[in-house]
């Protein structure tokens, strides 16, 4: 430990990560201790999210120059103002409906009346399962009288009629009734205090936890980044200003939404003519913070409330319709479109942590349920203890683009591995596919092998997997169709909200460059099939990158043949193998491991074809790394490419450059031509 650090009282974080059955230990212990601590542990939880949402409102007085306390205090007592006054509305309107409801008891109980007749008499379905019910409930319940069973003779002696009484009237009952003293002020008022009592406890903690929290606010925050750990302090303030952004934008959306909601239950509803509108509004607004039954929970007393009010069934009908209509669009179309992924949970998450929060603390763990499971996808997403949470229930994907392709491989499945790369094109051309997917899960399978965990009929199979894969995308563009807008406005010089990033230039300008040869006839040279010999250097996952650039250079109208390990390695290779050959590009996984096969390799081909160019295919190799740019210098290529996209501009620049040549040359053998004809003319004259 420093001298500072224990000046300071600083405690380092040190010791072994723990393990997965001391995980599963302290997580039981935190849900056995959540779980009975639901009086205090709930309204924390609530106070920590509504901290969370109301945080950016008091940063913003305190850059206007208000000093902590009083933006606090302000923005808490705006705050529960504001829902002590939705509460006082909703008061008033049950108030107001409670001396309304005995005008519609008459027409309820004729709708009942009516449903039970409909669903009686000796035809009716329903009343012939509640007497077939009824009877078998009967039959069980009787004794049985097992012939086994011995008989028992009970035999009742009246009582002796008492003296100067009526014999007659000895044995009937004698009535008894027992009187309940009515209620005093004191018991009234203790009724009263025990059914208000919890809801103030428990709003009252709220208030005071909202309020220590947020006047506190650095001092939790510096103690919550400590327990997440002080030694990635980059990795925990961003987990901290993730989780507030999130539950901020997801409470602000959601409100906004409900809010909307609302205004549409009530409009309806009033034009519909049932009565209190307003306090159905807000319901409907209030209950669809409810995960999955909150719309229906708030649908129902409207329901009812329309079946007393109408003595017909339309008000029904059409309040059903309202609900029926509403609920789905705002919950299919509206909220996906404003919400987006902002909670950043998978909707198998979302199911999940609204029956876990049920289960441990009732309706308000449901209400809870998606925002603290939000502050937990975001640990799991920022702390590296926690990863588990956001692979459970985040929605980000649990493998990567690179690890699903070379998990498609090993499954032998090339049909879900092209579904997944059709998906991945619409997004991005062909090209980058194959350098940011095929490529990188070919060296994750290549590695597998190095370490011995393929074997080489696995490997093989894996090799003729990816080629089906490569194959069967031949027919897609490379590069799109059209220019990305921000890089499209760049050029046209439109003014627009978002300028063109760097990235995105960088990108056209790319795509430009390989696109260009297509606009200029290449050299004949280049279109005969072995211009351009792509080689694999050891493996046969080599070879199936080769096959990638090959299939790319054929697109482009480049004349390409793939060379396989076994040709080299038994020397194969034919005079006609080797007509034409105006590039060679030698294609390397790992040329990391491999570099003094690449090297000898790189020479023999030298030897046998001294005219063509040797283009070195080490793919993702890193050339600004020092180490592998001293790699690069000892294999004697003349140029390196570390990706498809940068040796297929090479080929292409080769190509229109020597296009080019022989353009000029034709043109200075047509102005000879043209002179020597001249002056032959003049002789002649």
């Amino acid at each position: 430990m420093s001298p500072a650090a224990a000046a300071d009282g600083i405690i380092p974080a040190t010791g072994a990560p723990p393990t997965a059955a001391e995980m599963a230990i302290v997580g039981f212990i935190i849900v056995v201790t959540l779980y009975f601590g639901q009086v205090v542990f709930a309204p924390l939880a609530l106070a920590v999210i509504l901290s969370f949402v109301l945080a950016p409102a008091i940063r913003l007085l305190k850059r206007a120059g208000m000093p902590n306390a009083p933006s606090v205090i302000l923005v808490v007592f705006v705050a529960f103002a504001i829902i002590f006054g939705v509460g006082a509305l909703i008061t008033q309107q049950v108030s107001t409906l409670a001396k309304e409801l005995p005008r519609y008891q008459i027409t309820l109980k004729e709708k009942i009346v009516a449903l039970r007749e409909a669903t009686a008499g000796s035809g009716g379905a329903f009343q012939q399962a509640s007497d077939t019910l009824k009877d078998l409930q009967k039959q069980l319940e009787a004794p049985s009288a097992g012939a086994g069973s011995p008989s028992v003779s009970v035999t009742v002696t009246p009582l002796p009629a008492p003296l100067g009484g009526n014999a007659a009237n000895s044995g009937k009952p004698v009535p008894v009734e027992l009187h309940t003293p009515p209620p005093t002020p004191l018991d009234q008022l203790q009724t009263i205090i025990g059914i208000v009592l919890e809801p103030l406890a428990t709003f009252g903690a709220v208030l005071l936890f909202v309020l220590f929290l947020l006047l506190q606010r650095e001092d939790v925050r510096d103690r919550a980044i400590r327990l997440m750990g002080s030694h990635d302090l980059e990795k925990s303030t961003t987990a901290m200003d993730d989780a507030g952004s999130r539950l901020s934008k997801y409470f602000l959306g959601m409100t906004a939404i409900n809010a909307g909601f609302g205004v549409i239950i009530g409009v309806g509803l009033w034009v519909i003519g049932v009565p209190s509108p307003v306090l159905w509004g807000v319901l409907a607004m209030l209950m669809r913070f409810v995960p999955f039954i909150g719309g229906f929970i708030a649908a129902a007393c409207p329901l009812m409330l329309a079946a007393a009010v109408d003595p017909g069934w339309s008000m029904f009908l059409w309040t059903l319709a309202l609900y029926a209509i509403s609920e789905p669009i705002m919950g299919s179309v509206i909220e996906p479109l404003v919400q987006s992924h902002r909670t950043g949970m998978s909707p198998l998450a979302i199911i999940l942590a609204a029956a876990f929060w049920t289960l441990l603390w009732g309706p308000i763990g449901l209400l809870l349920a998606i925002p603290l499971t939000v502050v937990l996808v975001v640990l799991g997403r920022h702390v590296e203890r926690l990863e588990f949470l956001n692979v459970v229930l985040g929605d980000t994907p649990p493998l990567s683009p690179p690890e699903r392709f070379y998990q498609r491989m090993l499954a032998g499945d090339p049909a879900e591995a092209v579904e997944q790369a059709e998906k991945y094109i619409k997004e991005c051309p062909l090209i980058d596919y194959y350098d940011e997917v095929v490529i990188e899960g070919l060296r994750l399978a290549q590695a597998d092998s190095d370490r011995g965990t393929l074997e080489p009929s696995r490997l093989a199979d894996i090799r003729n997997t990816a080629d089906i894969v490569i194959d069967s995308l031949a027919d897609q563009d490379v590069l799109p169709n059209r220019k990305a807008p921000a890089a499209k406005a760049a050029e046209e010089g439109i003014e627009g909200d978002d300028p063109p990033t760097a990235g995105e230039l960088e990108e056209a300008e790319d795509n430009r460059e390989i696109d260009e040869p297509t606009q200029i006839p290449l050299s004949e040279d280049w279109k005969v099939p072995n211009a351009v010999l792509c080689v694999a250097s050891r493996t046969a996952l080599d070879e199936t990158a080769a096959l990638a650039l090959a299939r790319l250079l054929e697109k482009f109208g480049i004349g390409a043949t793939v060379i396989d390990p076994q040709t080299l390695k038994h020397g194969n290779l034919t005079g006609g193998d080797l007509d034409g050959v105006r590039l060679i590009c030698v294609s390397a996984l790992d040329v990391r491991e491999r570099s003094a096969h690449a090297r000898f390799l790189v020479r023999r081909l030298k030897r046998s074809l001294p005219d063509a160019l040797v283009l070195g295919g080490f793919w993702k190799l890193d050339v600004e790394s020092s180490a592998d740019a001293a790699i690069i210098k000892s294999i004697p290529v003349d140029a390196t490419a570390a990706t498809l996209r940068e040796a297929l501009r090479f080929c292409l620049d080769n190509a229109r450059s020597d296009s080019n040549e022989t353009a000029a040359t034709q043109v200075e053998a047509m102005r000879v031509e043209t002179v020597d004809a001249g002056v032959e003319t003049r002789v002649a004259s």
